[in-house]
């Protein structure tokens, strides 16, 4: 009897055990903070990443177009300033020649940066578009000011089968980014300079025409080929993002007087369109809190830093340089 007694004893102590209410709750807190600590460092590893990417893919473009431009004009003729001089601004001969013919190797022009609602997107004057004349390829861009703002180029060029076609080809379509022409007589810087050598790129209206066959037609004593190829539209293509020029500067050219060769050096502000980008702020030109450029007006997507979807995330942006130097031959 004394054992069986003994053995209920040990049985009801036995069921008597386990966790008390503030047992489980300490238990219950404890696995809530290791899953939110779980929780927090997963988001902070996949914002990193993302953000990595994003960086990644400005610089991996960057890098692609400096390769463009260095090797468009190391392949390029030298710049025959006679010669463009005395055929294109017969007008204004002796200032083109003081100036190496720099308007048909480059030319920008800037204006107020704000969006089609009159939003303001910069305090200071901005760049909207411009053209790159190296002797073999020709650049054409919009910035992302000149898009918002709604000044833009449009281009008209005849093809090779005497097609003629217009990029944006309507007013629905969006304005180009970035251009590249097959173009070793300058046609498209030529397009844009009067004879009294003055750029004709007017940046008060809301789109400006460079009509390259316009050109071709009425210079057909200088024998220059109406049709061009096509251009390559795709310049600015990575990993899906949105990339855009927000400025893109040419310093004059300089000319060996020995070997005609002429150095060419310039610099171009390369980001993403979202993340709020003002490359006229000091300090942080990724804005996560300013929505004044979102057409809808509303703060979507802007966010904490830490936020997955956050603009601050897919918000990158570099300043490249680069220089090359034309051939050194002279042009037929």
């Amino acid at each position: 009897m004394k054992n069986l007694k003994t053995s209920r004893e040990k049985v009801a102590q036995k069921s008597k055990s386990g966790f008390t209410v503030v047992e489980l709750t300490l238990t219950m807190s404890f696995v809530a903070v290791l899953l939110i600590t779980i929780a927090i460092v997963t988001s902070n590893i996949v914002t990193i990443y993302q953000k990595g990417l994003t960086l990644k893919a400005v610089n991996s473009v960057g890098r692609s177009l400096i390769d463009e431009f260095t090797s468009a004009v190391n392949s390029a003729p030298t710049l025959d300033v006679t010669s463009l001089c005395g055929n294109l601004a017969r007008d204004n001969v002796a200032k083109c020649k003081d100036e190496h013919a720099g308007l048909y190797v480059f030319q920008s022009k800037s204006g107020e940066a704000r969006d089609s609602q009159g939003r303001e997107l910069a305090a200071q004057p901005v760049q909207y578009y411009g053209v790159f004349c190296t002797g073999r390829y020709s650049y054409i861009w919009n910035t992302y000011y000149g898009i918002a703002s709604g000044h833009t180029l449009k281009v008209t060029y005849l093809d090779k089968e005497n097609n003629q076609h217009t990029i944006p080809a309507s007013d629905q379509d969006p304005a180009p980014r970035l251009l590249r022409f097959e173009d070793s007589t300058r046609r498209v810087c030529s397009a844009v300079t009067s004879r009294t050598y003055e750029s004709t790129l007017d940046p008060t209206r809301s789109q400006t025409e460079i009509n390259i066959t316009e050109l071709a037609n009425s210079t057909a004593e200088l024998k220059l080929p109406n049709p061009v190829p096509h251009p390559e539209t795709n310049l600015l293509n990575e990993f899906d993002l949105d990339l855009m020029l927000y400025e893109f500067t040419m310093f004059p050219p300089s000319q060996d007087a020995v070997t005609n060769r002429t150095f060419l050096s310039g610099t171009f502000v390369l980001a993403t369109e979202r993340g709020n980008v003002d490359i006229t702020r000091t300090g942080d030109y990724c804005n996560i809190n300013d929505a004044t450029r979102l057409e809808n007006g509303e703060n979507e997507g802007s966010g904490s830093v830490l936020d997955i979807g956050s603009e601050f995330n897919y918000c990158a942006i570099n300043k490249f340089n680069f220089a090359a130097r034309t051939a050194g031959v002279q042009q037929l």
